[in-house]
């Protein structure tokens, strides 16, 4: 019924969630992303500003999408991946 459905969706945010937090790691990989720090490189500062502002704001979208999806998982193994990320 309705509980399954909304239990469905709140794993569906998790797992979108976990897609996020692994591109958002990937662009802050070295070995990944040399052409970005190279472009950091020649960014005056309000534009370095601007950029590492836009990764903390998204930071944050996901820890909430992570912290609502924590909140209302019923399964203990699941609650526990998601306190882990």
């Amino acid at each position: 019924g309705v509980f399954f459905m909304a239990n469905v969706s709140f794993d569906l945010q998790w797992k979108e969630a976990m897609v996020e937090i692994l591109d958002q790691l990937e662009l802050l990989d070295p070995l990944s992303s040399q052409a970005i720090n190279e472009t950091l490189g020649t960014q005056d500062p309000a534009e370095k500003f601007q950029h590492f502002a836009t990764l903390y704001i998204r930071y944050m979208q996901i820890f909430r999408k992570l912290e609502e999806s924590y909140d209302q998982m019923v399964h203990p193994q699941k609650r526990m991946d998601i306190k882990k990320a």
